[in-house]
């Protein structure tokens, strides 16, 4: 059974908009739109393609037997090769995604990595989970099939938050330690990362795979509602601060924030990866379904 968190996390209507969801992303397959890790070529694989004429040298073992004996004509079978690539997903699990205790923020995390695991294991690609925050955490791997979806919502319900954020030094160790290539998702608040966001990046860049950045922003920190005094503690310092919040002040935050966000767009351009700014208050299927979409195409704000 599914502990209590795991639950409340993943309900039962967030099952259920999971289920919808993979029905969406077959047909975005089948339209040919990005997302996919998978490539296919002629060859030998498993799943059937098309006939064409036997010649002298072709392999036996593909023609069409059956063909032959209703037609008389020998057929060879030709099936789709499939070049499978793994998708890792970099899950930021510091203090900042939980700012004041409030995990509404990494809960919306959690279900973006449960989403974007599920339709990479939906489209028979192997998905890796690897939380992040001051270093890298034990990673979960998956089978190519959707069956270990429930194990994947048990592992992810049971990450905690807390501490530092060392982006650089996570995205190292995750070259080191991951094996052949890979689409690689970072989700991310990247609050105390944009000083090493490029370089993290260009790790990124050296290895097969494209990137995509996920900057989860909760609505709160983005767009802060309080006025007057208040005292404020660093999420994952907890240095305390006391501040009045004038009109003023927040206009001058508001363009400081969006300083921010244009910087972490400008960087990943820069290092060829895609970037995607997901507000914690969107609705997660737009947002996967938009990541399936615009990866390896650049950005969307």
């Amino acid at each position: 059974m599914p502990s209590d968190r795991t639950q409340l996390i993943f309900d039962e209507e967030f099952l259920a908009r999971l289920g919808r969801l993979r029905l969406l992303v077959k047909t975005l397959a089948r339209g040919g739109s990005g997302g996919q890790q998978r490539s296919r070529q002629l060859g030998d694989g498993l799943e059937f393609a098309d006939h064409r004429a036997y010649a002298r040298g072709d392999d036996v073992r593909f023609i069409d037997w059956p063909y032959y004996a209703r037609m008389e004509k020998l057929l060879l079978r030709l099936f789709h090769q499939h070049h499978e690539a793994d998708v890792a997903i970099l899950l930021d699990t510091s203090g900042s995604m939980a700012p004041g205790g409030r995990e509404e923020t990494f809960h919306y995390s959690l279900r973006v990595a449960a989403c974007l695991a599920y339709a990479a294991m939906s489209a028979l690609n192997r998905v890796t989970i690897w939380p992040f925050s001051a270093e890298l955490g034990t990673e979960m791997r998956t089978a190519r099939n959707s069956d270990q979806i429930l194990p994947l919502l048990e592992y992810l319900a049971g990450l905690d938050c807390g501490g530092h954020t060392h982006l650089l030094r996570c995205v190292g160790e995750y070259c080191r330690r991951a094996a052949g290539p890979a689409g690689v998702y970072i989700v991310s608040d990247l609050l105390d990362s944009v000083g090493e966001l490029s370089d993290a990046l260009a790790c990124l860049q050296q290895r097969p795979g494209e990137t995509t950045l996920l900057h989860v922003q909760s609505p709160e920190v983005a767009r802060p509602p309080w006025r007057g005094p208040l005292l404020l503690r660093d999420a994952e310092t907890a240095r305390p601060m006391t501040v009045e919040v004038t009109e003023e002040l927040a206009a001058a935050y508001r363009q400081r924030w969006e300083a921010f966000q244009s910087g972490c767009q400008r960087i990943a351009a820069v290092r060829g990866a895609t970037y995607i700014a997901a507000s914690a208050d969107e609705p997660f299927e737009r947002l996967i379904l938009q990541t399936l979409r615009n990866s390896g195409r650049g950005e969307r704000d």
